[in-house]
Parts: structure tokens; C-alpha cells; sequence
């Protein structure tokens, strides 16, 4: 994400629990505390795994950090964030929006809140997928399945139930 945010010369800041100063500087990112980095960011990415300990990780405390024009961006997990404090800071317009790749239930309830906020973007937990990777999906399973019914699978996770196959 930072060599993406480099190309549009963005000013890149980054937290982590984890992240060094070294790390963050050889990729072109200030290193500053998670508290600094949501009130500077007018664009708060989140990559990092679900986990205990980030579980949560922005609640509501967090979020009235960050600036009223910024926007919030979350492609890892949807339990990293509260749910509820963020339905309610872009309610409250706290926030000025969020495009959300995962949430707490997949797929998205109904009747989530989510689904009626005009300042929320919301795919269906496949942002990163593009044109070239569906083509290379489907083209694998296309090949697999020929292969099988041509009697040559490939790629055959478990090996041992080939000779049991039915008639």
C-alpha cells in the first residue's frame, strides 16, 4: 500500500505494534504512534491479522481521532473494528466515510446498518480480486476439471482416494 500511496506522492505514516523505525523508513513511511497517525491521516488503510490483540483495535475512542474529512479503509478482517462505534461515527459524520472489504458476519446481514449509509463503499469480502485473477481462477479449475475427467487430475490434494473413485 505505501509503494501505492508513493506513486500518488502522498505523505505515508504507519503504526504497528510491530513496526520498527527502520522498516517503516525503508518503505518510505513515518513511523508514528496510533493515536498521531489517526489524527494526522486523511486516508486510514488497515492491514494487518485478526488476533487478540487486534481484535477491537479501533473502537469508538479511536475513531473520534480521526479528522471529519477522513476516510477509513479495511481489507483485513472486520472484527479489527468496532462495528457499532464505527456505524456510528459515519452516522454521526464523525468520519466522512469508510470502504469496508470484511465485516463481523459474512456474508453482510440484510438489514446491517451498513447497507444504509450513503458514505460507505461495501464489497463483498473480494477487493482485491481483478480481471486477470478471476481469468487465472477459473482458468485453473476449468484445466482441473478436464484433467480429472480426461483420467490425469492435477494439482490433487489428497492422492490416496483416486483409486476409490466411483463409477
Amino acid at each position: 500500500m505505501a509503494e501505492v500511496a508513493r506513486a500518488f506522492h502522498m505523505n505515508i505514516l504507519a503504526w504497528s505494534q510491530n513496526l520498527t523505525q527502520e522498516h517503516a523508513e525503508a518503505n518510505g513511511a513515518a513511523l508514528v504512534s496510533k493515536d498521531d497517525l489517526l489524527a494526522q491521516s486523511d486516508l486510514v488503510t488497515i492491514h494487518t491479522r485478526l488476533s487478540e490483540r487486534t481484535r477491537g483495535l479501533l473502537g469508538e475512542r479511536e475513531l473520534s481521532l480521526m479528522k471529519p474529512t477522513a476516510y477509513l479503509i479495511n481489507s483485513s478482517r472486520g472484527p479489527i473494528i468496532d462495528e457499532d462505534s464505527l456505524v456510528n461515527a459515519l452516522r454521526s459524520g464523525a468520519i466522512a466515510g469508510a470502504g469496508l472489504d470484511t465485516f463481523d458476519q459474512e456474508p453482510l446481514p440484510t438489514d446491517h446498518a451498513f447497507l444504509s449509509l450513503d458514505n460507505v463503499l461495501l464489497t463483498p469480502h473480494l477487493g482485491y480480486v481483478t480481471q486477470e485473477t478471476y481469468r487465472g481462477f477459473y482458468g485453473q479449475t476449468l484445466e482441473n476439471i478436464r484433467n480429472f475427467i480426461e483420467g490425469s487430475p492435477q494439482r490433487v490434494m489428497n492422492p490416496e482416494v483416486l483409486g476409490n473413485r466411483r463409477s
